[in-house]
């Protein structure tokens, strides 16, 4: 999916003797910057620019003004580059490893914040926003456990309540969220066994 900003914009005139106009607008999009590890040294720096996910924006809108439910936690995940063809803005949470759908997860990696769980996605948990952003200040981890090539990244999320598990791996329901997906801007990154991605994923608006 090419990088697809989210734009907000709103506009008012009043006409009395002299015609004035007021303009803001609000433009949101998102960061991943990754730094790779191998025996302990850092062998690769790289930058993905996200598209935000047409579902991801209808779920902020609806939240934030048709007062609909808030996702509890967000998730990152890795796109794999076995069977890629494309990431698109009407890509959904339900299509993660479907048929049909042009990318699937990268799932040959251990979560090291959950006690190196092979099941679960780790956990994107951004600190309070300043100046316009947030973002993490720990570094998401992915312990990788065999040799491959990964394409890019994703962020997941559910609202309480829903079918939708997006703390696990290959989890796919009709409720959950797919927020973004990126691609590695210096293009797709081999792995090997013992391999770290050390990541942090900034939203910004201007």
């Amino acid at each position: 999916m090419s990088s697809q900003n989210f734009k907000f914009g709103q506009k008012a005139s009043v006409n009395m003797d002299r015609s004035r106009g007021l303009e803001n607008s609000f433009a949101i999009g998102g960061k991943f910057h990754v730094e790779h590890f191998r025996d302990g040294q850092k062998i690769g720096d790289y930058r993905c620019t996200n598209g935000v996910a047409d579902e991801g924006i209808n779920h902020l809108l609806d939240g934030y003004f048709d007062l609909a439910g808030v996702v509890t936690a967000w998730y990152m995940g890795l796109v794999d580059n076995a069977n890629y063809t494309a990431l698109a803005a009407g890509d959904t949470y339900d299509d993660i490893d479907q048929a049909g759908n042009g990318w699937d997860e990268f799932k040959t990696y251990t979560d090291n914040a959950n006690a190196s769980s092979t099941v679960t996605r780790p956990v994107w948990g951004p600190d309070a926003a300043s100046a316009k952003s947030i973002s993490n200040s720990s570094q998401i981890i992915f312990d990788i456990t065999g040799s491959a090539t990964v394409k890019g990244l994703f962020i997941v999320g559910s609202e309480s309540g829903s079918t939708a598990v997006p703390a696990n791996k290959g989890d796919h329901a009709s409720d959950g969220i797919l927020w973004a997906t990126a691609l590695f801007d210096q293009g797709d990154t081999a792995v090997v066994n013992g391999d770290q991605l050390k990541i942090t994923y900034t939203i910004s608006a201007s």
